[in-house]
């Protein structure tokens, strides 16, 4: 755990990254590397950067494939890029969009209903947390999931965290399907606004449209 911490420690000082969240398995092999960065340099160009001072640092050479990168621009507040080895898909041609969500709180329960049009289809999901729940977000993305599923049943959040940026709060979301016979895994990023759980399904809407 401490030499994961290290290591996210030199990854975040690299020019251009605002965050960066490394997983290991139990026998400390890295399996995923997942990194917020602004987009003043390619996402190709960060991951080479990342493998470098990785390997310069602890004499491990990592396969670039764990790297997902998720880019937001500092120019303006509300706008997100996300890239990865393959060109993104262009914003129209988008497959999955959000309809509504609805929150609804009853004896200290609340409850998120999602409604996501896929190509005309409508899919539906929900979620119920405890009103005072910290983490209550996590019922809109247990909600999302289960929408998708009626779709696509090997859909998965695979990692979500909120990280600071600037005076911000950022949604990092790497999001996972089987696509042709293999699971693939995409990373995207969102400005979270207080309390806006309609950000949390749109960052994972955006992510999935990539896939």
């Amino acid at each position: 755990m401490e030499n994961m911490i290290a290591l996210e420690q030199i990854v975040n000082k690299l020019p251009g990254v605002k965050g960066a969240k490394i997983l290991a398995d139990d026998g400390g092999t890295l399996k995923e590397i997942h990194i917020l960065a602004d987009v003043k340099k390619p996402a190709k160009q960060l991951v080479r950067d990342i493998e470098t001072a990785i390997y310069a640092a602890s004499g491990v050479k990592i396969d670039r494939k764990i790297v997902s990168v998720a880019q937001i621009s500092d120019d303006e507040s509300d706008s997100t890029a996300t890239e990865t080895y393959e060109e993104a898909i262009a914003d129209e041609t988008a497959r999955f969009s959000l309809l509504t969500l609805e929150t609804k709180s009853s004896n200290k329960r609340l409850t998120v209903n999602v409604i996501i049009d896929d190509d005309g289809k409508q899919l539906s999901g929900s979620s119920v947390v405890d009103v005072n729940d910290d983490e209550k977000y996590m019922a809109a993305v247990e909600a999302t999931v289960a929408a998708i599923r009626e779709s696509i049943p090997s859909f998965r959040v695979e990692f979500i965290e909120r990280l600071k940026y600037g005076l911000s709060d950022v949604i990092l979301v790497v999001c996972s399907a089987i696509m042709s016979g293999e699971r693939r895994k995409e990373a995207g990023a969102r400005l979270f606004k207080k309390d806006s759980l309609n950000d949390i399904v749109l960052v994972i809407l955006e992510t999935l449209n990539k896939m």
